[in-house]
């Protein structure tokens, strides 16, 4: 994800996240800001529930995307010595392994599907 959206999505969430807290704090109340969009006040638990999956929803994406982004941009740190490896006539799966191995983690499963991910990457480069 780029910087600036990912700036523009905070921002996003800053802002739901006040509504949020608000529309907590005033559910049912005659006087509610929302009164203008939302006549009914029974809506007004239903809008406090949708706001807050929409929070939910886009802070899972954020955090997803930035695990995803750690290991490539460690990857991209290294391009020029995954080359220089390459270059030493060494296999995709001996380079995946030795990067994976420097990352020490503990549990065979994270360590496997980070394995993937190099390997995806390293198919993609030249």
């Amino acid at each position: 994800m780029k910087p600036a959206v990912r700036k523009a999505l905070y921002g996003v969430l800053a802002i739901l996240m006040i509504l949020d807290f608000y529309s907590i704090f005033n559910a049912g109340n005659p006087n509610s800001l929302f009164r203008p969009l939302i006549k009914d006040p029974s809506w007004d638990f239903t809008v406090t529930v949708v706001i807050s999956l929409i929070i939910a929803i886009i802070s899972l994406t954020m955090a997803q995307d930035s695990n995803r982004n750690s290991i490539k941009n460690l990857l991209y740190k290294n391009i020029e010595f995954i080359k220089q490896l390459r270059k030493e006539n060494r296999s995709e799966e001996e380079i995946a392994e030795s990067f994976v191995t420097e990352l020490k983690f503990r549990k065979k499963f994270i360590r496997s599907i980070v394995k993937r991910r190099v390997l995806r990457f390293l198919a993609k480069i030249e």
